[in-house]
């Protein structure tokens, strides 16, 4: 009976301890939550992994049956491709516009793919095409991938 108020104490300043940790991990109290900010780096991230280069580098040079004289020309297309793409970036970076950077990426991605046609047979685009949705899968958590 003597120590009921003290257990009383206890257990409010736990329950307005882990009250608080919750808040905090939301990102806290009455700010919604930095959800501005975190919007943000959502488009940040979702622009920046727009035309994935060096996926596609990946597939077309090791996952793929190329013939020497064809990666040659790919390395080519692909190192071009990269170069833009670093400068776009840098771009985006000063202007914090990434909604233009996705666009941009987009439209060079259609571009290298109008190039790789006349690289790769028609059979080769379609497994490309596979093998590039395939490592997508793979880099958001899909088949045969631990995601916490």
């Amino acid at each position: 009976m003597k120590y009921r108020l003290h257990l009383a104490v206890i257990g409010l300043m736990m329950i307005a301890y882990i009250a608080n940790d919750a808040a905090a991990q939301r990102g806290g109290f009455g700010r919604m939550g930095g959800r501005g900010q975190n919007s943000a780096m959502l488009e940040q991230m979702q622009a920046m992994n727009t035309f994935r280069v060096d996926q596609i580098w990946h597939v077309l040079s090791i996952r793929m049956d190329t013939t020497d004289d064809q990666v040659l020309q790919l390395r080519a297309m692909v190192k071009e491709a990269s170069t833009q793409k670093d400068a776009l970036l840098e771009q985006a970076r000063k202007t914090e516009d990434w909604k233009w950077l996705r666009e941009q990426l987009e439209e060079n991605e259609k571009q290298f793919k109008t190039n790789l046609k006349g690289v790769l047979s028609p059979d080769a685009m379609k497994t490309f095409d596979k093998l590039v949705e395939e490592a997508s899968q793979m880099g958001r958590g899909g088949s045969g991938r631990f995601r916490r």
